[in-house]
């Protein structure tokens, strides 16, 4: 019951070029988990951008293509649409198995219920009971811990919840009640509205998808409908990337850090950017397909899970860099090892600091382990900031400058694949990034290799592409490179990519939905080239690049 963490590598192309050239070896790709496939998209557009508070937003043409099978609508519309007494019964995510199954899967054990009838003895169902809190959310038996342990990280900052959930107090009972709710996700780079019925797949009484561990709460079951209303059926959130889940839910930038070794500067990293509220998640190492149990260590295989503290304490032995995680299943699949709850090392740890660090020794999923036994344990963290953090502090920083562009890549005609061939690849779209004025550089806290450089953050999205209610998304293996060229100018030719190295990349080509780094760059002209890793695959996408110090973005060159 996981996220998507396996990784298996695609067939590569590899083309031998000149030996006096820079590219001596072809590109190669990696698939996570699913299949790569291709679709067809839209040609080419050039689209003006226009100045909002100094920033530049692109403008875009209506996504029609993102969530096809989502129909939008308002709430006055819907609730018109009632007659007197009539609940909403929404006709685009019906309660029958096409929202539950987007193969041929089958339940005819599951009733749909609604949370005012699920209830016994007189309780009243609520949206929420004391607030949201991270606590409140129990996995079922869907494989979407990647979107709960999410919603764990960002339930515990009260201004997205707000944005997720603008009618914070929806009835589910009473004169008001409708039988409607309504959510909101970012997707694509726009906010948009989600509204579903109540009515909740059951079995045997009880909720077969996620809960509240309140009876009486329904928050976390009518959030996880919302959510697999947009990918159109329950069975499409089986698998997941958590970065994909924290943008949904923030409209934030997602980095995925890998762990390979012990690495004291990840420390460093997560502890910054939890004291400035970032949301931080990861991932146990194996094949979430084979996680349904704990191994001996408490440990599920290819789950997702949240970071929820982050500490270096001092005792009687020494120090120790510990860190607090969450298990979405919220019961006692907890780790056994060192620093768990119950550990003989908490003996040589005072009062006074297990009072600061809250330990406590529950059945609901949380525990402390060690940093050294987290990377030895654990396969990749995801850091989600609500602004592009600069200066590496774990400060989400404000955009000095943010520009996006929207574009596509079409068969034929633009859409040139990887460097594997180098004349095809000069076709791709090609952005000329400018920059003209260093980040603010200061002795006493900033590295001094840092001096005089531009901090910039670039962002490749793919458009979410799902066809249908049936099919699940299908994603492109895509990246991007960054070239340094010595002044503003028309498209770079083939030859510039034989003799110049890049400067930058996102990495290897992989079929995530969104992809990103950080860069440090001299004041100067550079080339942004997103693609996609095999040529000829039509798809749009959307370029963001955020900077400290103002720049220009202009293209398609």
């Amino acid at each position: 019951m996981g996220c998507t963490n396996s990784r298996s590598s695609s067939q590569p192309d590899f083309q031998d070029v000149n030996p006096t050239s820079y590219s001596q070896k072809g590109e190669t790709s990696m698939v996570k988990d699913r299949p790569t496939t291709h679709g067809k998209g839209s040609g080419v557009t050039r689209r003006q951008s226009h100045h909002t508070n100094g920033n530049i937003v692109a403008n875009r043409q209506e996504d029609t293509n993102t969530n096809r099978h989502i129909k939008l609508q308002s709430s006055e519309e819907v609730l018109q649409s009632l007659s007197e007494g009539e609940l909403f019964e929404d006709p685009y995510f019906p309660a029958c198995n096409s929202s539950l199954y987007h193969s041929d899967g089958d339940r005819a054990d599951v009733q749909w219920i609604r949370p005012k009838d699920l209830l016994s003895d007189g309780a009243m169902p609520e949206m929420m009971v004391d607030g949201v809190t991270k606590d409140d959310i129990q996995q079922g038996i869907l494989g979407d811990c990647w979107f709960l342990s999410s919603c764990a990280a960002v339930s515990q900052q009260e201004r997205f919840m707000k944005k997720i959930m603008p009618e914070r107090n929806q009835p589910l009972c009473g004169e008001e009640y409708k039988g409607i709710v309504c959510f909101q996700f970012w997707r694509y780079g726009k906010w948009i509205q989600v509204y579903i019925d109540d009515r909740l797949p059951v079995q045997n009484g009880k909720l077969i998808y996620a809960h509240c561990t309140e009876q009486r709460e329904f928050w976390v079951a009518l959030i996880e409908k919302a959510y697999a209303k947009v990918h159109g059926s329950y069975e499409a959130l089986e698998g997941g990337q958590t970065m994909d889940a924290l943008v949904d839910l923030t409209g934030g930038l997602a980095e995925r850090y890998e762990l390979e070794d012990y690495n004291p500067n990840m420390f460093r990293q997560i502890l910054r950017a939890h004291k400035t509220g970032a949301f931080i998640a990861c991932s146990k190492k194996g094949d979430w397909k084979s996680g349904n149990n704990a191994d001996a260590n408490g440990l599920v295989s290819g789950h997702a899970y949240t970071i929820t503290g982050i500490r270096k304490i001092h005792h009687e032995m020494g120090e120790e860099k510990l860190l607090r995680i969450r298990n979405p299943w919220g019961d006692a699949t907890e780790w056994k090892g060192s620093w768990s709850d119950n550990d003989v090392n908490w003996e040589w740890v005072d009062d006074d600091t297990k009072d600061s660090l809250g330990l406590e020794s529950r059945d609901d999923g949380e525990f402390w382990m060690s940093f050294k036994d987290f990377c030895r344990h654990f396969q990749e963290v995801t850091i989600c900031l609500t602004g592009p953090d600069f200066d590496g502090d774990g400060v989400s920083d404000s955009a000095g400058h943010f520009v996006r562009l929207d574009g596509s890549w079409e068969e034929g005609v633009n859409a040139g694949g990887s460097r594997n061939d180098l004349k095809l690849f000069a076709t791709n779209p090609q952005y000329l990034l400018t920059l003209t004025h260093p980040d603010d550089f200061n002795q006493d806290t900033d590295d001094a290799e840092s001096e005089g450089k531009c901090s910039v953050v670039i962002a490749l999205m793919q458009e979410h592409r799902v066809s249908s209610c049936s099919v699940k998304d299908k994603r492109l293996q895509i990246g991007f490179m960054l070239y340094k060229t010595e002044a503003k100018q028309d498209q770079l030719p083939a030859k510039h990519f034989r003799y110049h190295p890049d400067c930058g990349k996102s990495g290897v080509y992989i079929n995530y939905r969104e992809v990103s780094g950080r860069f440090e760059l001299d004041p100067g002209h550079y080339v942004i080239i997103p693609s996609t890793f095999m040529p000829n695959c039509s798809a749009k996408f959307m370029l963001r690049v955020y900077g400290e110090k103002s720049f220009r973005l202009e293209g398609p060159l």
